[in-house]
């Protein structure tokens, strides 16, 4: 009896244990019979990263419908960028060390740096520090985003896709949640990543959460609270609104940010409160 018991703490124990060491999750609706999948994507990671999980691409060719935060085509969003009029408030803000530096670092961006306003320079040096320091993409990638290497394999196997965004509706929500900043908010954030892109080594800690996803070593934090922001809650409660009714009616294939499915407002855990059986899938 005892080592059934223990047989018993061992499986649960496990089990949950395994649920945190994976980005892909089987939906199932057992009503309607329709089996659907949800990934949690890092967006800065190349197509290699993507290429050496099978499980991901199964996934997707088996789906009616592959549904992501946005499937617009990036040179839209720099299109939009470039109607824009050039400002040389950075100029004011930044010494000319640090901007002698940041047009090095931006010399084959495809957006004008002097289009960019001061959260989306921000993002962008974010985003490049992943991409470069973490290199969270190889030399050998063709495609640099998680998500449109995954809308491009979906297009090229006529898989009918759904953005839930669309481009300038995500630029609006992070102005939003930063409260519309200006230079003098996003200084510091820009002048810190200017110094950790100019450095060659990297500080501790400064690849943390890469790594751990890197590994699928992750913790989804179903039972906690979610910090009642407008860039992970407020667009998890948007999607909900459509994403139930996509999943009772086709096979899909769900690919978000990772954070959108962690918390007890994530995408996870208010799909299993209406109903729906969500299980990890082994990587």
């Amino acid at each position: 009896m005892k080592y059934a018991i223990s047989l018993c703490l061992f499986l649960a124990v496990s089990y949950l244990t395994f649920g945190q060491n994976t980005i892909l999750w089987k939906v199932s609706d057992t009503i309607n019979k329709k089996t659907s999948y949800v990934v949690g994507t890092f967006h800065q990671f190349g197509n290699s990263f993507v290429d050496d999980i099978p499980e991901l691409k199964n996934a997707l060719l088996s789906s009616e419908l592959a549904i992501f935060e946005s499937i617009a085509n990036p040179q839209d969003t720099r299109d939009m960028m470039a109607k824009r009029d050039r400002s040389l408030d950075i100029e004011q803000y930044l010494k000319k060390r640090d901007l002698k530096k940041l047009k090095q670092i931006s010399a084959n961006w495809k957006v004008d740096l002097y289009k960019l306003r001061p959260i989306e320079l921000s993002w962008k040096l974010q985003q490049e520090f992943q991409k470069i320091k973490c290199e969270t993409v190889k030399p050998t990638d063709k495609w640099e985003h998680f998500d449109n290497y995954l809308i491009h394999i979906a297009k090229q196997n006529k898989i009918a896709c759904l953005g839930l965004e669309t481009d300038s509706m995500q630029l609006d929500f992070i102005a939003k949640e930063h409260n519309f900043p200006n230079w003098e908010d996003e200084k510091k954030t820009i002048q810190l990543f200017i110094k950790k892109l100019s450095r060659n080594k990297l500080e501790k800690g400064d690849c943390f959460f890469t790594e751990r996803y890197r590994n699928f070593n992750l913790d989804y934090k179903l039972t906690e609270d979610c910090p009642d922001n407008i860039l992970i809650k407020q667009r998890n409660q948007n999607w909900m609104k459509v994403l139930p009714n996509l999943l009772q009616s086709k096979n899909c294939f769900v690919a978000l940010g990772y954070l959108h499915l962690t918390r007890n407002c994530g995408i996870i855990s208010r799909l299993r409160a209406l109903g729906f059986v969500v299980s990890p899938v082994e990587l």
